[in-house]
């Protein structure tokens, strides 16, 4: 029969198992498990600790320990008294093991009174909660219709500023914009132009020198320099614009707020001559100056009527008066010849 050390070391290398690891589990030093498997119980601090030490050894390898002790009785030394270590290990772990199970069982006792308590408590807290909205609720409610009058006033007012910006805005939509046509070789036909009569020359990264002519006759000239602009005001009978600039690499040009070509894609450093010929409100001057100057020479043609017509009848009173001093002549001379042959 194989001693009782080979017995725990075959069932430890039938684990698969080392001697490091059973010191891991049972916290049994190295040197003990050694010696158990040599069977040098000397080596052990006891006896009491050789039949503890073996029984945790052969539970980790899969042995009982109990049986495994009372097989090998005779090599192993008995301590005494032997119901202190029945008492040390054995009954030790049983009495934990129902200590926990009655800690556990304390606390499944306990559970109904703690769920009980748990469900008191929530339920003063929704209370709680309830409660609170609802008077908050009912304060906010008075505070608002208290304020409901000033807010449904300015609502009110806006509403009226809304409406009479609309209203006020209304017109400017109504009036007809800027019509620019192209008529080709940078040219162009301009109607419809109201209040902004605005004509801007800028340019950008170069200098560019320009000139602006309004019906023929040059309103400025200069040059521009870099991010320059200059602004012309165009008056009510303007007829024709030129805008002659000496290069187009970075020229813009704007008429009543709308961009017009002004840039030579193909030459941008030659020189470049935008034209604008006016319609519309332009055409309604002229007509008017025309009935003006009608009306004009009709005045003039009532007024030498008149002083021909003046002029005729002052010569009908002269004849008038020489007829009648004639008449009165040849009275006289009538009455002084009769005096005459009386005589």
């Amino acid at each position: 029969m194989a001693d009782i050390g080979d017995k725990l070391r075959s069932a430890r290398k039938a684990k698969g198992m080392s001697i490091e690891d059973v010191e891991k589990i049972t916290k049994i030093q190295r040197r003990y498990l050694t010696a158990i498997e040599n069977n040098d119980f000397d080596q052990l601090p006891g006896d009491f600790y050789v039949r503890a030490f073996i029984r945790q050894f052969a539970d980790v390898v899969g042995l009982n320990g109990k049986e495994l002790l009372a097989d090998y009785k005779s090599e192993v030394p008995e301590a005494k008294p032997e119901e202190y270590v029945e008492n040390s290990i054995d009954n030790k772990s049983e009495k934990i093991k129902e200590t926990t199970n009655s800690r556990k069982g304390m606390w499944r006792s306990y559970l109904p009174q703690i769920a009980t308590v748990v469900g008191v408590v929530l339920v003063i807290l929704v209370v709680y909660i309830v409660y609170t909205r609802f008077f908050t609720g009912t304060n906010q409610q008075s505070a608002n219709q208290a304020e409901n009058v000033t807010v449904s006033s300015s609502r009110i007012k806006s509403s009226k500023s809304r409406t009479s910006s609309k209203k006020k805005s209304t017109p400017k939509s109504k009036t007809s914009e800027v019509k620019i046509a192209s008529l080709g070789n940078n040219s162009y036909r301009v109607s419809g132009m109201k209040d902004d009569r605005t004509l801007t020359l800028g340019t950008t990264k170069n200098e560019v020198w320009a000139q602006i002519l309004v019906n023929g006759s040059s309103v400025w000239q200069g040059t521009l320099k870099a991010n320059g602009k200059h602004s012309v005001q165009l008056p009510q009978n303007v007829n024709s614009v030129s805008v002659q600039m000496g290069n187009s690499v970075s020229t813009t040009l704007t008429l009543a707020g709308k961009k017009v070509n002004a840039h030579n894609s193909t030459n941008p450093a030659s020189p470049m001559t935008v034209r604008f010929t006016f319609s519309g409100q332009n055409s309604q001057t002229t007509s008017t100056q025309q009935s003006s100057a009608t009306t004009q020479s009709s005045t003039t043609t009532n007024n030498v009527n008149t002083q021909t017509q003046q002029n005729q009848q002052g010569t009908q009173n002269t004849q008038n008066t020489q007829n009648t001093q004639n008449t009165q002549g040849q009275t006289n001379t009538n009455q002084n010849n009769g005096g005459q042959s009386n005589r």
